[in-house]
This record gives C-alpha cells, sequence and structure tokens, in this order.
C-alpha cells in the first residue's frame, strides 16, 4: 500500500493537541475558576497557549463551540493521516508475533544480506 506520509509538524500537532484534552478532562472547563487556574497552569507552554485561546470567548470563558472549532479547524484533517499511517507501516513492517515494534523476520533477513 502505498500512503502519503504525515509531516512531522502534524504528528507534533495531534500529540500536543491530546495531551491538552488529557488534561482538560481533569478540571471542569465551564467552571470558570477550575478554567483560570488551568490556563495559569500553563501560561508558559505556548503550544497550550495556541489551544487555550481559541477556546475561549472575549471574557476568558471556556467554550465548547471554541474547542469544537479548534478540533475542527486544527485537528480533524490530520489526525487520521497519523492513525493510518502508522497502521499501514505496523501492518506492512513490524512482526506481527510481537508486542513491540520490531521489523518483520523477512525484512531483518534482508537488511541483514
Amino acid at each position: 500500500m502505498r500512503m502519503a506520509k504525515a509531516p512531522k509538524e502534524h504528528v507534533d500537532r495531534l500529540r500536543v493537541y491530546l495531551q491538552f484534552c488529557d488534561e482538560l478532562t481533569q478540571i471542569d472547563p465551564e467552571n470558570y475558576n477550575e478554567w483560570k487556574e488551568f490556563k495559569k497552569d500553563w501560561e508558559d507552554d505556548e503550544k497550550f497557549n495556541k489551544i487555550i485561546k481559541h477556546c475561549e470567548d472575549d471574557e476568558g470563558r471556556f467554550l465548547y463551540e471554541y474547542y469544537f472549532d479548534y478540533y475542527r479547524s486544527n485537528i480533524s484533517h490530520i489526525h487520521m493521516r497519523v492513525v493510518f499511517g502508522y497502521e499501514v507501516l505496523v501492518d506492512n513492517v513490524c512482526d506481527p508475533d510481537l508486542d513491540y515494534l520490531d521489523f518483520k523476520p523477512e525484512l531483518k533477513k534482508l537488511m541483514e544480506e
């Protein structure tokens, strides 16, 4: 199977977004005090701040509508390319009998020749 490779920037953007989502699940972002504290905790992280600013209204309150807009605008078009790319590599290059990433035996043999 031939597939376009996801650029590193897309992989990085998806990783940061998923980390942000994981952190966001630890609070109630619609609670202004919790959201304010969350923003303070991440004020030095420029990648998180980009997402945070997108998720806020003019009064600094979190809005799910803006959060979902960030996903649609910045993530939805890249996440499947990253996931499918991983699946294609694992299916075509990795040993299916292992629970960690390593080359298929036939590929290892070719590389040793």
